[in-house]
């Protein structure tokens, strides 16, 4: 099971991630880990949820090796890692304005992108 989860984290953080800098990609790992509720045998269910993750709408093969290497690292210390994201369940880039806005509330920048958590008490 932990296997399996490793290898869908690691193949989201390939696909939404990679280009950002350390601190971003353990941020999209938490995002992914906070939606699963950090259960393994949940983070493949959220990868793979439809709409959530741009990348599984157009899968594509991984073209860049070490990159695919630095994820699976990357994935596994995420899981050892204690959430620094206030517990973030969205994220997108610095480039869009997403519909679901006004529903989150910003937790922080990593990267080139803005996390963010369902609103509610602080």
């Amino acid at each position: 099971m932990i296997e399996a989860a490793l290898l869908c984290l690691a193949l989201n953080l390939y696909h939404e991630a990679r280009g950002e800098p350390l601190e971003g990609q353990f941020a999209v790992a938490m995002v992914t880990l906070n939606r699963a509720g950090r259960d393994p045998a949940k983070v493949c269910d959220v990868v793979a949820a439809p709409y959530q993750f741009s990348w599984t709408l157009k899968p594509s093969d991984i073209k860049d090796e070490a990159a695919y290497r630095h994820a699976q690292a990357v994935a596994r210390l995420s899981f050892l890692l204690t959430d620094f994201t206030g517990g973030a369940t969205h994220y997108h880039t610095l480039a869009i304005k997403p519909h679901w806005i006004s529903s989150v509330r910003v937790t922080g920048q990593w990267g080139n992108h803005i996390f963010y958590t369902r609103k509610g008490p602080k």
